[in-house]
């Protein structure tokens, strides 16, 4: 039967959206006029929110050729508008530079050494008095040793900054205005003191950095080792961290109530973001998981688009620099998108209704995982890890043990150091596949691609996901979310 083309088109102006794709589009629209502020695009004016406003009352009616392009129209102005108020106070930073200045921040972050400096992070940032937005670097050349939220006032040569930071500041004067009186704070440097003393500095540093998120304790050495592999993520506090605690909550105390698991979940993600801080990641897992476990307390199910791109939405929102320059948001967004909505098509179509091993499960997310964020790492790393995937299937699967023997043997070790001892094995043996992987000699290339391509690539996958998922025909409802994050 032939069909008329001007009849198939007057039928689809009649066909309705359903609200969760137009929330979908409305928060990738948001986060695209963010976006675009970085290339000068701006509005101002309350008139613009309001004219935005009435587009989004138009869409009620959520007829596709209508409610379509206005979501996505009217999200792109409320980002812009966000995205410009953000930039203008951002932009204030460009009257301090290549002056002497007395910065005072919050050190956001543990202190690391670089080039025989101390380097910290600063945020709650005020330059001579004024407040602003964003971070600030400051390196240092003293005896001086702040630690993670103490008030620390710096003064020097303010320039520009680069990446996650606004500005930076180096061989600076540098004092300790007030120390930081938070107990999780204490309680994080006595852990870590606790791991020092009966880990080797090695060991020690990556037992940290899986528990804990913390690289500044990592030797140079295992960092390069790591970063040849690709594997620096596994020493990030992340999802995947958060995700081990919110399963092991759940499967405690599930057997006592639904509310019980909830709270200890909700309880275990406030102390865990406590410690480890609201890095872009963090931020990113923390309200993931967080909605996940919304949606499972009230027997609801999020579709992982509509969760993805309101995460994103949202923490845009709350800190457009995200957006703008923090790789570490793209990479998490990115992987989260390959685990969430690329496994599970290659799953249904590799395995069909069967469930496949842990082992081959790990394998299938960490290549997902690693397609979408591979075209990124190209474009601003231009690097190439080979080994990447054997990397992961040898020391992923081990990150859960290597979590709880670091965990009982700082709580416990003090106290009977045998209980030190599973935790240096795992570490020791992880160390050793991590070092012997990274000599070999093509465990990473140099391989860089242009824009136009980094495009092309998303677009080929964007396109293939969309086949996959027409022909095997999956339902992202089918499984909850909390066992992919």
């Amino acid at each position: 039967m032939r069909y008329n083309a001007a009849v198939i088109l007057n039928k689809a102006r009649y066909l309705r959206v359903s609200r969760v794709v137009l929330i979908t589009l409305f928060c990738a629209g948001f986060v695209s006029g963010i976006g675009l502020v970085a290339e000068n695009v701006c509005l101002n004016g309350f008139l613009w929110l309001a004219f935005a406003t009435l587009l989004l009352f138009v869409c009620h009616k959520r007829l596709m050729f209508v409610a379509v392009p206005l979501a996505i129209f009217s999200g792109a102005i409320f980002g812009i508008y966000r995205g410009g108020e953000a930039a203008g106070q951002i932009a204030q930073y460009s009257n301090y530079f290549e002056q002497k200045v007395t910065v005072v921040g919050r050190v956001s972050e543990d202190t690391t050494y670089k080039n025989n400096q101390l380097v910290m992070m600063l945020d709650q940032v005020s330059v001579d008095g004024q407040g602003l937005p964003g971070k600030v670097r400051v390196t240092i050349v003293s005896a001086l040793e702040p630690s993670r939220g103490d008030i620390v006032q710096a003064y020097g040569k303010l320039y520009d900054g680069f990446s996650n930071y606004q500005a930076s500041m180096y061989y600076a004067n540098a004092t300790i205005l007030q120390k930081s009186t938070s107990p999780v704070n204490s309680l994080r440097q006595w852990f870590t003191a606790n791991i020092r003393n009966l880990l080797p500095d090695t060991q020690a540093g990556l037992g940290l950095g899986f528990l804990l998120g913390v690289k500044s304790q990592l030797s140079d050495t295992l960092y390069s080792e790591l970063k040849v592999l690709g594997l620096t993520h596994i020493v990030v506090a992340s999802g995947y961290n958060l995700t081990i605690l919110v399963r092991l909550s759940r499967r405690l105390f599930a057997k006592l109530s639904h509310f019980q698991a909830t709270a200890a979940s909700f309880l275990l993600i406030a102390g865990f973001v406590s410690i480890t801080g609201f890095s872009a990641s963090m931020s990113r897992a923390a309200l993931v998981t967080s909605l996940s476990l919304l949606a499972f307390y009230y027997g609801r199910k999020i579709h992982p688009v509509l969760l993805l791109t309101f995460s994103a939405a949202v923490t845009a929102a709350i800190n457009p620099l995200y957006v703008w320059g923090d790789i570490g948001w793209w990479l998490s967004f990115l992987a989260f998108t390959g685990v969430l909505v690329l496994a599970p098509l290659l799953q249904s179509r590799i395995f069909k209704e069967c469930q496949p091993k842990l082992l081959g499960q790990i394998v299938l997310e960490t290549i997902c995982a690693q397609i979408a964020t591979l075209p990124l790492i190209l474009l601003i790393f231009g690097n190439l890890s080979v080994l990447s995937l054997v990397a992961n299937v040898l020391v992923v699967p081990l990150i859960p043990l290597a979590m709880l023997f670091t965990f009982c043997g700082g709580l416990i070790g003090m106290l009977c150091p045998l209980f030190a001892w599973p935790a240096i094995w795992l570490l020791d043996y992880i160390c050793q596949v991590v070092h012997f992987l990274s000599g070999v000699s093509w465990a990473s290339v140099e391989v860089s691609i242009s824009t136009s391509v980094f495009i092309a690539i998303y677009a080929l996958i964007c396109i293939v996901a969309f086949v996959l998922w027409r022909v095997t025909k999956y339902d992202y409802l089918s499984k909850s979310m909390i066992e992919y994050d």
